[in-house]
């Protein structure tokens, strides 16, 4: 088999048919093919850029245009100006080589082939870089391709070329069909242990019978050229490398289809599977990596290139290959490095080979899963840094075996985190913490596939929880029905409940508006009482004859009218238990002053007393004298401010006064007033009282929020001490109450009503405000 798998990339025909673009070029000058070549080979083994970033930038590129590649890639901004110079002569000299080893070998070019075919031969022996850059080389036939191997094997094109041999497509002559053709390179002077490596590369493969693994038809020697050879199964041009690249530039460009990372991994199983049939029969691959993976034109998946492998069990060698073979051929110098960097193990990048494994080719599995979900081989960063840093190859194995493997997501953020877990887990540093097995790193894998837990990662519960639906999706699609009759049944009857509380809420809210409308109107009925009684007083015939009496020297009917008037204010207030007291009061300058007055005892209100003329006061600056003072006959004022005389004699608390003007019959002049005071708080006590249940809290206060008395289930009907304003008030109900003079009525979400309206537009008014409790 090719040494490097994508060679395989020529059809089935002959020579005429293999290639849309060929290089024809018979002169032996140096060309800027050749050199173009050059500089990809040198680009891609110092890692300053990938298959795929090569593949992407000469889409719009032509080996035959008038632009070098290394102008090109300095164009997209691949290479910079520091690089540019030094990677040309890298390249001149790369190639000088090429032809100095042409010229001194024994591989001058044959009769019909240019000595640049043969350059490009020596500078991409394999054909990889050729192939990225969209070109096949075809060299014309010489003497290698019109031989015939022991009478069988007809040589077509050379299809590669690694270290240990050249790949031809051939056809067997016997059986007419097309065969790989591996022969050593070199037929003379080759050394004994090369061949003896080589033959045991065929023995090895030919060994491990599996789907999997490439099937090796013969092994011999050539009897023309003495060259050892060995012949297979010819598998046709794609590889793993290619499948990635294909599936992540599609992914990248927008066609994310989840079935192609899917058939990825399916092929990655069947390699775990052929790896673990190696492993089962003590081989050991040792270089691992996505071109050494070959898909048949059939979705067959199949590993190639054995070159390094290694029989773990130097007893089985033996039952296959003599002592001697065995002992020259499996001998490898301890510190050397096998492998390939890109996708290396630790341990193999440290040399110690005899750590090398079982679990080496887990590291190497684990790479190529690395490969397939991120894009990028795991040790590609390294090897850019490197090549940056000037370290070179050197320091990039020195890194591999000391560093850590990169976690996928920190390459690709979009891998998935049990994938990724995967990956860290078969290239662990430690070999006892990767998988111990092939099959194990496989099961994994198709565990992720079918959507079931995975060894190598903790699932969070909403994982679990999902994993567990898609497994049971029948049981769940029905466990979802019935969910959602009972979510349609829970909801109607969580409607139906709301609508419930909405009425029960709509109807207490309805009845406490009922009470705060009563309460308002047992509050206005004391108004009319007052207004009614104040106009009869101030009517009283009585009056006119003391105002007539009054002043009048040695007249006694004055004391005589005042009595019978004290006997009418007694009268009254005991018919009235709200009144606190009635008087009679005469303007005086700038002032008031009190003829006669009855008012009920501070310690007792059931007692109503007459205050004696040595306790008739005079008020100086009243406001409620001055107010009446400008009012007609029958008129009347209602004042809720505190007056001078409040406090010194009947019950303390607040009381509202309802003054009416009193004029002289025989002058027509306003000469006083009648003025009836009466208890609010009693009132609005009795009128709270009267409500019976009250589904939630009532107060009532003055039009300032200060309280005269309140209501609610726990606390009963109580008064409040004098100044206590309504607690917790709403805002909108605040700003109301702010505004002075203004009446108002506000309904909140049927769970407060607040009113206030005025007797006297310009006194303080009474508000009203009721609430319903919280939660309830």
């Amino acid at each position: 088999m090719p040494d490097d798998s994508e060679s395989r990339d020529v059809p089935l025909e002959r020579e005429s048919q293999f290639a849309a673009t060929r290089i024809f070029e018979p002169e032996e000058s140096f060309t800027r093919q050749e050199e173009d070549i050059a500089i990809a080979a040198e680009l891609l083994q110092a890692g300053l850029v990938n298959e795929r970033e090569i593949v992407a930038a000469v889409s719009d590129w032509s080996i035959h245009g008038n632009v070098s590649l290394a102008e090109h890639l300095q164009k997209r901004s691949l290479i910079n100006a520091e690089h540019f110079d030094a990677l040309r002569q890298r390249a001149v000299a790369r190639v000088d080589r090429a032809r100095r080893s042409i010229a001194g070998g024994s591989q001058m070019p044959a009769a019909g082939k240019s000595m640049m075919l043969a350059t490009l031969e020596r500078l991409d022996g394999s054909g990889r870089v050729a192939k990225l850059l969209g070109v096949t080389v075809a060299a014309r036939g010489g003497e290698d391709e019109a031989r015939v191997m022991e009478g069988r094997y007809e040589l077509i094109r050379k299809l590669g070329q690694g270290g240990l041999g050249r790949v031809w497509l051939a056809r067997d002559v016997n059986l007419n069909r097309h065969v790989a053709l591996k022969e050593i390179s070199h037929g003379a002077g080759v050394a004994e242990s090369v061949i003896e490596r080589f033959k045991y590369e065929a023995e090895i493969t030919g060994r491990l019978e599996h789907p999997s693994i490439v099937p090796i038809y013969q092994l011999g020697q050539d009897l023309a050229t003495g060259r050892a050879f060995y012949a297979m199964r010819f598998l046709g041009k794609a590889t793993l490398q290619d499948s990635i690249n294909e599936y992540h530039e599609r992914r990248e460009a927008g066609d994310d289809d989840p079935m192609l990372l899917r058939r990825l991994l399916t092929a990655f199983v069947n390699v775990c599977h052929a790896i673990g049939h190696a492993h089962s029969r003590k081989v050991i691959h040792r270089d691992l990596k996505p071109e050494n993976v070959v898909i048949d034109s059939f979705g067959q998946v199949i590993v190639i290139d054995w070159g390094l492998a290694k029989i773990i069990d130097d007893a089985s060698v033996e039952s296959l290959m003599d002592s001697s073979t065995t002992s020259s051929a499996d001998r490898t110098s301890e510190g050397q490095v096998l492998g390939t960097p890109l996708y290396m193990a630790p341990e193999q990048a440290a040399g110690r080979l005899d750590e090398l494994d079982y679990r080496t080719d887990i590291y190497g599995l684990g790479a190529i899963l690395f490969a397939i979900v991120t894009g990028n081989a795991p040790h590609e960063k390294t090897q850019r840094q490197s090549a940056d840093s000037g370290l070179g190859a050197r320091g990039m194995i020195s890194v591999i075996a000391t560093g850590v493997a990169p976690a996928a997501r920190d390459v690709n953020a979009e891998v998935d985190p049990a994938l990724e877990a995967i990956c860290s887990k078969a290239m662990a540093r430690r070999r006892y913490a990767r998988y111990q097995q092939a099959v194990d790193l496989a099961d994994d894998v198709q565990r992720w596939m079918a959507g079931e837990k995975v060894t190598a990662y903790r699932e969070s519960f909403r994982q679990r929880a999902g994993r567990a639906i898609s497994q049971h999706r029948r049981l769940s699609q029905a466990l979802v029905a019935a969910t959602m009759v009972v979510l349609v049944a829970l909801t109607t009857l969580a409607m139906a409940a709301r609508q419930n509380r909405q009425a029960a809420l709509q109807a207490r809210f309805s009845q406490l508006n009922s009470q705060v409308r009563e309460v308002e109107l047992q509050m206005r009925g004391l108004w009319t009482d007052l207004a009614k009684d104040a106009r009869f007083l101030a009517a009283l015939p009585t009056i006119q004859s003391l105002v007539s009496a009054h002043g009048a020297p040695d007249d006694d009917r004055e004391e005589l009218w005042r009595d019978q008037l004290r006997s009418i204010f007694a009268t009254m207030l005991q018919s009235n238990p709200d009144y606190l007291a009635i008087s009679l009061e005469f303007n005086v300058d700038n002032g008031a002053k009190e003829i006669a007055r009855v008012a009920r005892a501070s310690s007792d209100r059931a007692m109503v007393r007459i205050v004696p003329d040595g306790r008739l006061q005079t008020v100086k600056d009243d406001p409620l004298q001055a107010a009446v003072s400008l009012l007609e006959p029958g008129d009347l004022k209602y004042s809720l401010e505190p007056r001078a005389r409040y406090g010194s004699d009947g019950p303390g608390g607040a009381r509202i006064s309802v003054a009416s003007p009193v004029d002289s019959d025989d002058t027509g002049k306003a000469i006083g007033m009648t003025v009836i005071e009466a208890d609010v708080v009693k009132r609005a006590i009795e009128a709270l009282a009267n409500m019976g249940t009250i589904d939630g809290e009532i107060f009532v206060a003055d039009g300032l929020g200060q309280i005269w008395g309140f209501a609610d289930p726990r606390a009963g009907v109580q008064g409040a001490e004098t100044g206590t304003t309504i607690p917790e008030l709403p805002a909108d109900v605040v700003s109301e109450v702010a505004k002075r003079g203004k009446p108002f009525l506000l309904r909140g979400e049927n769970r407060y009503v607040a009113q206030r309206f005025y007797v006297d537009p310009t006194g303080r008014g009474v508000l009203i405000f009721a609430r319903l409790f919280e939660g309830e």
